[in-house]
């Protein structure tokens, strides 16, 4: 059973942000968990619930819930691992109450080193982006007809469309030649720097009319937010937007020259001219803060993961002091969605690996 615990390590966090009402605290015997410890889960664990490798996690003052909660969930088959299903499932409920006990009772974890000093991603990023600006214009407000704005974009949007530009997937007779050299990391940075940028509102264009525009883009804010500021990571938004581009995108949409799988709304051309119209005079705010800091970043996990903040449930873990590669391999997996937990991957979504390499290094740091 040594490798118990470990399997409750590829858990922590998947709880995070859980809205199950609280139980009462179950009894529990600190030396039989003791006993149990240190013959089956020192291995990995520790007796101070150390994890043995970066990629194991720490367990000690873990909330005693969060740990039963685990172990339930590989005994009864919603974690999956073979070995831990295996051997929870000849535990008592007095075993997983003893062990959570005793690790949940292990003192914090001495310090595991200052956070090292992160170059800004936006700075860092400018320098990518200005192999964009010359056709999207100066932080990614377009200027050029036809040509899109990238100001305030959705970060995980432009990372996606820039690689399927690389790839081959979108077809541009341009990007894929621009792209060959940058790498998946350089465009990470680009786009979060384009993304911290806001763009203003337009002047009204020759075509269209605004006012009626508003009207006629409701069934488009289902997917593209109100007044055209998406807050969905992976949808555009189109508030600010160069409005020729716009209404040449929205009718090659429409008429599936762009894609077979997008279904827009059923419009006349005097009605898209009139959306675009519409969008291209909202403004844009960032989509990003600029200049987050790990310690920033880890603000808002705070307010479900820190005992201090008064408002973390006792089945949700602490994250403050556990293993920096662990979190970055959990919160990589909530971003992509290898991970079943909704709320954390909606809150990761929009995290660079470099986002999540400074949030990691901060809360291990604490």
């Amino acid at each position: 059973m040594k490798n118990i615990l470990f399997g409750i390590a590829i858990l922590t966090l998947s709880v995070a942000c859980s809205k199950e009402p609280e139980s009462s605290v179950p009894d529990f015997d600190l030396e039989a968990g003791k006993a149990i410890a240190e013959a089956d889960c020192s291995a990995c664990h520790g007796m101070d619930g150390r994890g043995a490798t970066a990629e194991i996690p720490n367990l000690t003052a873990q909330p005693m819930q969060y740990l039963v909660e685990a172990m339930h969930a590989y005994r009864d088959g919603r974690r999956e691992h073979a070995a831990l299903q295996d051997m929870t499932k000849g535990m008592s409920e007095a075993d997983i109450n003893n062990i959570a006990a005793y690790y949940s009772s292990q003192p914090p974890l001495a310090n595991q080193g200052k956070q090292p000093p992160i170059e800004s991603l936006y700075t860092e990023g400018a320098a990518v982006a200005a192999l964009c600006e010359e056709c999207h214009g100066d932080k990614g407000i377009s200027t050029t007809e036809g040509v899109p704005n990238l100001a305030g974009q959705q970060p995980a949007y432009i990372i996606t469309a820039t690689l399927e530009y690389k790839s081959g997937v979108r077809e541009h007779e341009d990007m894929g030649d621009m792209l060959i050299e940058v790498d998946q990391v350089d465009i990470e940075k680009m786009a979060m720097y384009f993304a911290s940028h806001s763009a203003p509102r337009r002047e009204a264009p020759p075509f269209g009319d605004p006012v009626a525009g508003e009207a006629d883009s409701a069934s488009c804010g289902k997917c593209h937010g109100a007044g055209g500021v998406s807050h969905d990571p992976l949808v555009p938004s189109l508030a600010a937007q160069e409005p020729v581009y716009l209404l040449r995108a929205s009718k090659a949409y429409r008429d599936h020259e762009r894609s077979e799988d997008t279904k827009m709304p059923v419009k006349t051309d005097a009605q898209y001219d009139n959306i675009s119209a519409y969008y291209a005079t909202q403004p844009m705010v960032a989509s990003v803060e600029d200049e987050l800091s790990g310690e920033e970043m880890a603000a808002k996990c705070d307010r479900c993961h820190n005992p201090a903040s008064g408002n973390r449930k006792m089945n949700i873990p602490s994250l403050r002091g556990q293993s920096h590669d662990y979190l970055v391999k959990a919160m990589k997996e909530y971003r992509d969605a290898d991970r079943d937990n909704s709320m954390m991957h909606k809150m990761s979504a929009r995290y660079s690996d470099e986002m999540i390499e400074a949030l990691a290094t901060w809360y291990a740091s604490q």
